[in-house]
This record gives structure tokens, sequence and C-alpha cells, in this order.
């Protein structure tokens, strides 16, 4: 396979795509998610200790990165839409998936 330059369209996706969704607080997440500590903390790819930190109050309080916070963003928009993202939409950015 030869490398491509992108195209303009390419570029503009990736435009939409940098802003979009915007970062969702995990407060805001559990608002609409009913989701344990530990899950939460698989979504945004952190340990169980770290969520606990974003959610009390006080010194040892941490506040999510940016990063962490697009990840939930982004998972909160596939549930919202799973049931009209298409499989084959699905299997071009996810993979395959494997079979028993």
């Amino acid at each position: 396979m030869t490398a491509r330059y992108p195209s303009s369209d390419q570029w503009r996706l990736f435009q939409r795509y940098q802003e979009n969704p915007p970062p969702l607080r995990p407060e805001q997440f559990l608002q609409y998610w009913q989701v344990s500590y530990l899950e939460l903390a698989q979504l945004a790819g952190c340990s169980r200790s770290t969520v606990e930190h974003w959610i009390i109050q006080g010194d040892s309080r941490r506040e999510p990165t940016l990063t962490q916070r697009r990840r939930l963003a982004v998972v909160h928009r596939l549930w919202q839409h799973a049931q009209e993202v298409s499989p084959r939409l699905v299997a071009i950015y996810c993979g395959p998936t494997e079979r028993s």
C-alpha cells in the first residue's frame, strides 16, 4: 500500500472531528448513564482510584484530563446513537469482531 496525502474533504472531516463531541465531565456523564466507578474508569481509560479522586471534595480531588473527558464524550455520543450506527460503520471503525 502506498501512503497518500489527505484530501481537502478529509482535512475538513478532521477539523469537525477535532472539536466534537465537546468534552464531558464525569459528573455530567453520570447524569446520563448509571455506571459504577469501576465501569466509569474503564470507559475513561484510568483506574477506579482516579475516578474516586474526581468525585470527592477536598485536597485530594483531581480533575480529569482533556483526553479522559473527550473519551467520555465519545462513549456518551456512541451510546446515545447506538441503534443508528450501522454494523458496517462499526466494522470499518472498530475492526471485525472475533467469533467464538
